[in-house]
C-alpha cells in the first residue's frame, strides 16, 4: 500500500511538472529584446534580452513537434506576448498572440534566421500580419525538427510602411 501511494505521488508530481512546462507560465524571454540595426540602420539602441522562460525551455526540449515562444517588446512598443509553432499537415502552424498592438494596426511578421539580438534582416519565411493581436499561418515543407536545428526568430514589424522598426521578437530556439 505504501509503495502504491509513493508511486502515485511521484507520478502526480511528474505530470504536474510536465503540464507546467507545456503551459508556459508568465515571463518573457525577450522582454525588451535586442534591436537589430539591420542593413539600412533601422532599430538603433539595442536592449538586453532576458533569459528564455525555463518552463518553455523544458517544454521545447521535451516536445518533439511543438515550440512555445515568448514574444518580447522592442523599441519600447509595449507589444509582448507569445507564439507557438506546431507540426501539422506537412508543415507547421505558427500562431502569434501580441498584447498592446495599436488599434487598427496590421503588422507584418516573419521568421528570420538568427536570434532577436542578432537577426538577419532578410525575412526567411513570411507570416500572416498581426491584426488585432493575432496571426495564424501554415508554412508547408518545414518542421519543428528543422527549426530546432538552426537559429530562428519570429519578428513583428511596426507596419508595412515601417519595416525597419521592430515591435516584438521571440527566439524559436535556445
Amino acid at each position: 500500500m505504501m509503495k502504491t501511494r509513493t508511486g502515485a505521488a511521484i507520478l502526480a508530481f511528474g505530470a504536474a511538472l510536465a503540464l507546467a512546462a507545456c503551459g508556459g507560465g508568465g515571463g518573457n524571454n525577450n522582454q525588451n529584446a535586442g534591436n537589430n540595426p539591420g542593413a539600412n540602420g533601422g532599430n538603433k539602441g539595442s536592449q538586453q534580452v532576458k533569459q528564455m522562460n525555463p518552463l518553455h525551455v523544458a517544454h521545447n526540449e521535451m516536445a518533439g513537434h511543438s515550440l512555445q515562444i515568448n514574444m518580447g517588446q522592442q523599441n519600447n512598443s509595449g507589444e509582448a506576448g507569445n507564439a507557438a509553432v506546431v507540426d501539422e499537415n506537412g508543415g507547421v502552424n505558427v500562431t502569434i498572440h501580441i498584447k498592446s498592438e495599436p488599434k487598427g494596426a496590421s503588422q507584418p511578421a516573419h521568421i528570420h534566421k538568427g536570434t532577436c539580438t542578432k537577426l538577419d534582416p532578410a525575412p526567411w519565411k513570411p507570416l500572416t500580419p498581426v491584426i488585432d493581436g493575432k496571426s495564424m499561418t501554415h508554412l508547408k515543407g518545414i518542421s519543428v525538427a528543422e527549426l530546432k536545428k538552426g537559429k530562428y526568430a519570429i519578428n513583428v514589424h511596426k507596419s508595412a510602411n515601417d519595416l525597419k522598426t521592430y515591435v516584438s521578437c521571440g527566439d524559436l530556439t535556445l
